[in-house]
């Protein structure tokens, strides 16, 4: 009896590892693909205001690219760091945006949380490199700070929010590119 337990865990456990190489799910079976669009299309249409002014903050250079020193797993934990702080920055004051479709947004809310939470269990199956918390990461996430100042300096106003959806916008657009290559990287490195 204890053999055949022994034999059933240890098939199991390399099944359990045969499946974990493959990589994320979510993204290498194109799941991530259509609440993206989704996601980026909602945010679009939710603009109604025009901006004059534009945030004189721009996305790191060295975001959302893929870097010979990173692993698979570290690009997805950027990917996963960028929705985190996105999903932030839209649980702030959004008393002022008025013009905005509440339904749009709270759908749009919901598929940051949703690609959160399935980034997140993608990050399970994943190699890292030994420095998880890369530059790139940290400027990333200075960004992100400076976008959150730049809505409470200007009082969560209605203007500020619009400024803030263009460069979320950009930041979605870009993470969509992103994720197509890391899946790429996936596809070529599942048939070795």
């Amino acid at each position: 009896m204890g053999r055949n337990i022994f034999a059933f865990c240890f098939v199991l456990s390399l099944l359990c590892g045969c499946c974990s190489s493959l990589g994320c799910k979510w993204i290498k079976d194109d799941l991530y693909k259509p609440t993206s669009k989704e996601t980026i299309n909602l945010l679009k249409h939710m603009g109604k205001e025009f901006v004059k002014e534009r945030a004189h903050m721009h996305i790191p250079p060295k975001a959302y690219k893929m870097h010979k020193h990173m692993k698979l797993g570290d690009n997805v934990f950027e990917v996963y760091e960028a929705f985190l702080n996105i999903s932030k920055i839209f649980n702030l004051n959004q008393d002022s945006v008025t013009t905005w479709n509440r339904t749009a947004l709270d759908i749009f809310k919901n598929n940051l949380y949703r690609q959160t939470k399935e980034l997140k269990s993608c990050m399970q199956e994943m190699k890292y490199s030994d420095n998880r918390r890369s530059n790139e990461i940290k400027t990333l996430e200075s960004y992100f700070k400076k976008l959150e100042h730049f809505l409470e300096n200007k009082n969560y106003s209605a203007h500020a929010w619009e400024v803030i959806r263009i460069q979320v916008q950009d930041n979605l657009e870009r993470m969509d590119r992103f994720t197509a290559h890391i899946r790429t990287h996936m596809m070529d490195n599942s048939n070795v």
